[in-house]
């Protein structure tokens, strides 16, 4: 018996048993040759892993849509013919909207009273107030930004002597 003989027994037990171990598993992969179809089954059925996944809920929670719709920005045209309407304006500037508000049919009064309101609604909510035309402003809330001046059109006689 040699080193390598002596080896494999000590470790591997008798090598006969191996050689046979070793025919066995060949038979049943190769089925063509000399293992039975039911031998062949039998044991892929056994050696197939199955792979289970469990939903983790953590996961499942950070997913998030790459096309996700942004809400649409409204622009509100109002024109008011009584101070009682300016309640109305100020809720469209707390909703984020912006607001134009064309003050033609008011009094030169009561579109005092409605600059002065609309002004303290838009200090509040940080916003901005720009006169667009002798008796339309645009109110715009913080979300809001402006870009571009009117005023070069209407001429500087025109915004300083609009009347109010």
């Amino acid at each position: 018996m040699g080193f390598k003989t002596k080896m494999q027994n000590l470790f591997l037990g008798n090598t006969d048993d191996l050689d046979e171990l070793e025919y066995e598993n060949d038979a049943t992969i190769n089925k063509g040759r000399g293992a039975s179809q039911q031998e062949y089954d039998e044991y892929y059925e056994d050696s197939t892993p199955t792979v289970t996944q469990k939903e983790d809920p953590v996961r499942q929670s950070n997913i998030v849509p790459i096309h996700t719709k942004k809400a649409k920005s409204q622009v509100i045209l109002s024109e008011p013919r009584v101070f009682n309407e300016a309640q109305e304006i100020g809720e469209h500037l707390r909703q984020n909207r912006a607001v134009i508000v064309n003050m033609q049919r008011m009094s030169k009064d009561q579109s005092r009273q409605m600059i002065n309101f609309l002004s303290g609604v838009v200090f509040a909510l940080d916003g901005t107030i720009t006169t667009i035309s002798q008796n339309t402003l645009l109110c715009v809330p913080n979300n809001v930004e402006l870009a571009g001046s009117i005023s070069n059109l209407l001429g500087e006689d025109d915004i300083n002597h609009k009347g109010w």
